[in-house]
This record gives structure tokens, C-alpha cells and sequence, in this order.
């Protein structure tokens, strides 16, 4: 048998250290970062019941009605019944060329005031924006302008 110098048997096993601490410390920080995500879910979940939800477009059957007798065909879908929250869900679809804004899931379009559709605003600027409507109305009915 050959004789094999110490460094290289340094080099070895030094190697396989190296090797098992990756693999330990990969294990743990995949393990410490699943906990954290189901658990932000759950406090996620928790606080959107908790939470208070946006009213419904629609709450009267005339409202609904309205809403029915202009779709084209005179009908509505229902998407999903949510029983938690007592309410139905509708489904609308528009062809892409129909609407021209560059929308995404989740935003909601409105009638400008200048007769096109545009994107209306959430959070901050939905807030100021409504101030700024509110502010408006205080004005006309104040000075009548």
C-alpha cells in the first residue's frame, strides 16, 4: 500500500466536513423558512376575517336588477356563493378590446369624469382622492359653486 501524506487526508476530510455542514445548515434554514410562511398564512387568514370587509356594490334586489337589464344578454353568472360573509359572488366578462386601460387582478375601473374608463384608485391615493370629492361637495353646498 502507498503512502498516502497527511494533508491530503487533511484535504479529505476537511472536504466532508465541509460538505455535511452544508447539507445540515441547508436543512435548517429550509425548515426555519417553511415555518414562518404557513404561519404568516394563518395570521394572514385570521386577520382577513377579522378584519372589516368592503360593503357589497350591490345591496338591494332593485340595484340587482338594474345590473341584470344591462348586461347584453339580460343575464349575470354567479361565480361563488361566499356563505362566511352572506353574499354572492358575479362574474362579468369583457373582451381585452373593450377595455382599454392597462388593468390588472385586482383594480377596479370607473367611468372618468371625461366619459372614458380609467383605473380607480385604492389605499392612499383612493383615500385623498374621496377627501378631495368630499371637499368639492362642501364647497358647492357651502357657496354654491
Amino acid at each position: 500500500m502507498a503512502f498516502v501524506p497527511f494533508w491530503a487526508w487533511q484535504f479529505v476530510i476537511g472536504a466532508v466536513v465541509v460538505l455535511l455542514a452544508i447539507t445540515i445548515a441547508s436543512t435548517l434554514i429550509g425548515a426555519a423558512m417553511r415555518v414562518p410562511s404557513a404561519f404568516l398564512d394563518d395570521v394572514g387568514k385570521a386577520v382577513s376575517r377579522v378584519a372589516p370587509q368592503p360593503g357589497a356594490d350591490v345591496e338591494t334586489e332593485d340595484q340587482l336588477k338594474k345590473v341584470i337589464a344591462a348586461m347584453p344578454n339580460g343575464k349575470l353568472r354567479v361565480a361563488t356563493v361566499d356563505a362566511e360573509h352572506n353574499r354572492v359572488v358575479f362574474t362579468i366578462t369583457a373582451e381585452r378590446s373593450a377595455v382599454h386601460a392597462a388593468v390588472q387582478p385586482g383594480d377596479e375601473l370607473r367611468v372618468s369624469k371625461d366619459g372614458g374608463m380609467e383605473i380607480a384608485p385604492t389605499g392612499v391615493p383612493a383615500l385623498m382622492e374621496q377627501l378631495g370629492r368630499a371637499m368639492e361637495e362642501l364647497k358647492r353646498k357651502w357657496f354654491g359653486q
